[in-house]
């Protein structure tokens, strides 16, 4: 389906529809800045709704700014997508109608680069929605122009690049386990507690990002609590899904190139893919990139990127994901960590066993097609 289809689905587990969504109104807006706390935004409902949409009121954030050059992308809307049956939880749906009766903010399919399907039902078209895990490939995406520069060797030792890491959890990781979450390093993002307790080591990397409350026990910044991070297994012996690996690779990155990561997000990616509109990526505390879960953009944005992935969007002369990238994804994962703790209960997916994770796309298929899916059903 890669090779035909891309399909992204932003959800915001808001309210009912309107028949026609127009926005916030000025009450709306005051009420739900009064309800916000730092602790409530993503709990659900229109608090959490309107927050994935103007999250800049909230936190600080920097730009991710559009070049002079804008991708067009042309409608050539298709029916048979748009009534597409599926089985959902409210029974069998067209696709326009689950889109209108769930809890989606906005959907849109390409197809060959085209826009087949497209649907707003809970925000505008000019909204920035925010990604919340979607935005981890971006950060794998980076480091691998940067390998494609030869400016990394992912075989290496992390450590090799940020030395304040020797004698630490990272000392000893490769970059490639880091880049496919089995760095093996003891902060679990899904251990009981991780967003609530204080004591969970998941917990204070949220809250020295500036995510969550801090703490007496909170790190001055995020960067030394990451640093003092211990070991809880080999690194490449199984595929364990926490967020500070993808801050890691931000690390990485920033240290290589020089360059603030929302720089290197505007130049390598945001400005080559022809943005429409500026991007933003929250950096809640120090002015540090939230790289793991941050960026916010149109919907139409979010789909030029994951249209660099495709023959449609990688035809150009230098494109921007390279053939080896892209084979490194679809071939050059590790089935065998994949599964390593869920030998009895492989992972599936609509009853299909994907192959392998990669480079921070959560599951690659069989048949080559990837995907990366976020927190609110994204």
């Amino acid at each position: 389906m890669l090779q035909r289809f891309l399909v992204l689905v932003i959800l915001g587990f808001c309210a009912a529809a309107h028949a026609e969504y127009t926005g916030f109104t000025l009450e709306d807006a005051r009420k739900f800045r009064a309800e916000w706390t730092i602790d409530n935004w993503d709990d659900g409902g229109d608090l959490m709704h309107y927050v994935f949409l103007n999250m800049s009121e909230f936190w600080n954030h920097s730009v991710i700014l559009r070049g002079p050059t804008t991708r067009a992308l042309p409608e050539a809307l298709l029916e048979d997508v748009a009534g597409f049956m599926t089985t959902t939880a409210m029974g069998k749906l067209a696709l326009r109608d689950y889109v209108n009766r769930s809890t989606i903010n906005g959907a849109i399919v390409l197809h060959r680069g085209d826009v087949v399907f497209e649907s707003y039902p809970r925000m505008r078209p000019y909204d920035k929605h925010f990604y919340m895990s979607v935005s981890k490939p971006l950060a794998s995406t980076i480091v691998a122009i940067l390998e494609d520069r030869e400016l990394i060797d992912s075989n290496l030792n992390i450590a090799n690049y940020l030395p304040v890491l020797h004698g630490s959890g990272w000392d000893g990781v490769p970059i490639r386990d880091v880049l496919d979450m089995s760095s093996g390093i003891d902060c679990l993002e899904f251990e009981d507690g991780a967003y609530e307790d204080p004591a969970t080591c998941y917990y204070q990397y949220e809250a020295a990002m500036g995510m969550l409350q801090r703490t007496p026990a909170t790190s001055p910044s995020v960067y030394e609590h990451l640093a003092s991070l211990t070991s809880r297994r080999p690194a490449g012996e199984a595929f364990e899904y926490t967020s500070p690996n993808t801050f890691m690779l931000q690390w990485l990155a920033e240290e290589v190139s020089g360059q603030t990561y929302s720089e290197l997000l505007a130049t390598e990616i945001w400005q080559p893919m022809g943005a429409e509109s500026d991007g933003i990526i929250a950096a809640p505390h120090l002015g540090v990139a939230y790289s793991s879960g941050g960026i916010s953009s149109t919907l139409r944005d979010m789909a030029r990127f994951a249209l660099l992935f495709t023959p449609s969007g990688r035809d150009a002369t230098s494109p921007v994901i390279s053939d080896t990238y892209l084979d490194k994804i679809q071939n050059g994962g590790r089935p065998e960590i994949f599964n390593a703790d869920h030998k009895n209960n492989p992972r599936t997916i609509d009853d299909e066993q994907p192959r392998h994770n990669s480079y921070q796309w959560d599951f690659v298929m069989s048949d080559g097609d990837f995907f990366k899916g976020g927190y609110g059903g994204q």
